[in-house]
């Protein structure tokens, strides 16, 4: 069944997962892998979000709010520093995010905010969270104000 809403997109991935299979070898990086792809899906859960998929070392989830998917945002990045000492490893994450009309289908999102949504998550390096100027202005106050903006596009 096709239904339209409006919702947040998020893609969250872990950076440099390529050196991480060089560094300590695929079967241990295949193992923090999980244990952080695992980490993502949990606070999605704890924010109200809906896990779409899980491709290789990235998450993307839907949120009913720009608020919650940042709030997400920034509890992933927490829990993934949290957990440096249990892992054993530092694992960095970046997160890209936009708040937009979508189309749901068999479980997966389609449209335009996807695709922004992924370009935000492709622009981000290690330890940060993009997301778009319309994004932000829809965001509660004390959300936007840590906000800065980067580039302006035309």
């Amino acid at each position: 069944m096709r239904v339209q809403n409006q919702l947040a997109i998020m893609f969250a991935d872990i950076a440099g997962s390529t050196k991480l299979y060089e560094t300590v070898g695929d079967a241990k990086a295949r193992e923090l892998t999980s244990q952080c792809i695992a980490l993502m899906a949990s606070v999605t859960r704890d924010y109200q979000g809906v896990v779409i998929k899980t491709i290789g070392d990235e998450v993307m989830c839907t949120f009913p709010s720009a608020d919650l998917a940042a709030e997400a945002a920034v509890r992933m990045q927490e829990g993934v520093e949290e957990s440096e000492h249990e892992w054993g490893l530092k694992l960095r994450i970046r997160v890209g995010f936009h708040f937009g009309d979508v189309i749901e289908e068999n479980g997966d999102v389609f449209g335009d905010a996807v695709n922004l949504a992924a370009r935000m998550a492709a622009q981000a390096k290690a330890d940060q969270i993009i997301t778009t100027g319309e994004t932000l202005d829809i965001m509660s106050p004390h959300l936007r104000v840590d906000g800065r903006e980067l580039i302006k596009a035309h």
